[in-house]
C-alpha cells in the first residue's frame, strides 16, 4: 500500500534537500574516483622516469 507524498513523515522540502545533498555527495565521490583513476593512468610506471 502506498501513501500520498503529502502524508510523508518527513516534510517534502526537507526530503528534496536530503535528495539534493545525497546526489551532490554521490557526484563528488564519482568525481574523486575518476580523478584517482586518471592520476593512476597518467602516473609513470617506471619510478626512474620521475628522476
Amino acid at each position: 500500500m502506498t501513501r500520498p507524498i503529502a502524508d510523508l513523515d518527513v516534510p517534502l522540502p526537507t526530503l528534496r534537500e536530503q535528495i539534493r545533498d545525497l546526489v551532490a555527495r554521490q557526484r563528488e565521490a564519482a568525481a574523486e574516483q575518476s580523478a584517482r583513476r586518471l592520476q593512476q593512468l597518467l602516473a609513470p610506471t617506471n619510478p626512474q622516469e620521475t628522476k
